[in-house]
């Protein structure tokens, strides 16, 4: 005997299970506060690398650039970023240091070695963006949000970025796809045992 509930269960446990390996995850915070002593970690002089201005931050001898996403980001136009490789990492550049704005270094007592970086603590602000990552590029898009920060910094590895640029216009994303074919699988399965029985 036919049972719907036990196909829609299935379909549940299906996309359940499958909708997170389309996730590559490559994305992660990372803190500026307490990268060592103000001697080694450091704001350098703002370059810019493809057209794009970037601050390189030395993390104790490894360098990571720095960019700010324009201000249309919070006002809601999501950005593609484009890498060399995505697999070299990027997030979101927290400050680190609790509710301030800037970032300080392991010194006794703490030195404030700049405010190249998103307020808030490592981690805090990945709830306020959605990152889409497809191939070396990702579409972040600002989620807005109670305590959400007025500007987003990210980093990446020195040399990786290679492009950032506005998404104008509005396309489904690839889970989205999946969710809906699978709906219309589904859909089919149960007219076909219906029109059986």
């Amino acid at each position: 005997m036919f049972n719907r509930s036990r196909v829609f269960a299935v379909v549940f446990v299906f996309l359940a299970g499958t909708l997170p390996v389309f996730a590559n995850a490559v994305h992660a915070p990372k803190g500026a506060s307490g990268q060592g002593l103000a001697a080694d970690a450091f704001f350098q002089s703002p370059t810019t690398v493809n057209g794009i201005n970037v601050t390189p931050f030395d993390d104790q001898g490894t360098i990571f650039d720095i960019f700010q996403i324009p201000s249309s980001f919070t006002s809601g136009t999501p950005f593609a970023l484009t890498f060399s490789n995505i697999a070299n990492g990027y997030g979101i550049f927290d400050c680190d240091n609790g509710s301030n704005s800037f970032a300080i270094s392991e010194d006794t007592p703490p030195q404030n070695i700049g405010s190249t970086c998103t307020k808030g603590p490592l981690g805090s602000n990945d709830a306020f963006v959605n990152f889409n990552e497809v191939g070396n590029t990702s579409t972040i898009s600002f989620l807005g949000g109670a305590g959400a920060p007025p500007t987003f910094y990210f980093w990446t590895t020195d040399g990786n970025l290679t492009a950032i640029a506005p998404v104008n216009a509005t396309a489904p994303e690839p889970s989205a796809f999946l969710l809906l074919a699978s709906g219309l699988a589904a859909l089919a399965l149960l007219r076909r045992r219906a029109l059986q029985s």
